[in-house]
């Protein structure tokens, strides 16, 4: 299942284009964002589809010319997938430029998204998911 769960993950990211990734979220998805949070307004954990859709269209939105590209995507085994992210864009309001990189462990269950974590470093999404650098 995990070489599925790959190319269901590498299959979502789409120039522009997020609606793969909201067709994959399970009804009762978790985010967790406690280790980068995305929005300070949001909790850290945040419970159902309707709610990952609130975060994450308002945090694209925050953004012109906005770029989402998986660097890498790395098969943990079972039914997770961490991706490393490359991120770039420019403000809405302020038009300041930005590039980060930023991980995903993504976990799958049917094929559906149930579980998203966010992580600043490698490191740690790699570490979180059982696997070793």
């Amino acid at each position: 299942m995990s070489k599925e769960n790959v190319e269901t993950v590498r299959g979502m990211y789409r120039q522009g284009d997020p609606s793969r990734f909201f067709e994959l979220l399970h009804e009762g998805v978790q985010v967790d964002v406690s280790r980068m949070p995305l929005l300070p307004d949001y909790p850290e954990l945040i419970g159902g589809k309707e709610a990952a859709l609130d975060l994450y269209r308002d945090y694209w939105g925050t953004w012109d010319d906005y770029v989402l590209e998986p660097a890498e995507v790395i098969d943990a085994g079972q039914d997770q997938v961490v991706v490393v992210l490359q991120e770039r864009g420019s403000g809405k309001a302020s038009g300041a430029p930005f590039e980060r990189s930023w991980c995903v462990v993504f976990t799958l269950r049917d094929g559906r998204i149930v579980r998203i974590e966010h992580f600043t470093e490698r490191r740690e999404a790699v570490e979180a998911a059982g696997l070793r650098e």
